[in-house]
């Protein structure tokens, strides 16, 4: 278990690349509409996100995704192209120091995305992030994805 105290310097310790792996993430500042807070008041709030300059992928610490994919978060485009020799690369992750699995994202099962089993972090490769929030999908794929196949 560790203290409040200990999580506070752990989400405050710089981060390297979990592919590139010697390139320092930077942090990016990007607001969201809270959805969780019923009322007719617009609550806007920032989740930080970490980002490789090099490589233009995206760190979401355990929650992340899904909060910022529910309130259609707005991300700057990172200029980055797809790299497909990255993006079979294992990552490896920048908290815990441990090789991440590859998973379908939970939001598009066709984006695979690398999953920290320890805790839960996730990390986008550049292109993923766009595919997660469902550009290129038809109406019927983002159905499928958010209810399964119900036929």
């Amino acid at each position: 278990m560790t203290s409040a105290a200990g999580d506070q310097t752990r989400y405050n310790t710089p981060m390297n690349c979990p592919k590139c792996r010697d390139t320092e993430l930077k942090r990016k500042a990007v607001e969201y509409h809270d959805r969780s807070i019923p009322g007719p008041d617009d609550t806007h709030k920032q989740l930080e996100v970490d980002c490789c300059p090099s490589c233009g992928g995206v760190w979401f610490d355990k929650d992340e995704l899904d909060r910022s994919l529910d309130s259609k978060a707005e991300f700057p485009a990172s200029g980055a192209a797809p790299n497909p020799i990255l993006d079979d690369k294992v990552g490896w992750c920048p908290r815990c120091n441990v090789s991440m699995a590859k998973e379908p994202a939970p939001s598009n099962p066709k984006v695979t995305v690398d999953r920290c089993r320890r805790c839960g972090g996730l990390w986008l490769d550049a292109g993923e992030l766009e595919k997660a929030q469902g550009q290129g999908m038809s109406f019927q794929e983002k159905l499928r994805a958010v209810f399964g196949d119900l036929g």
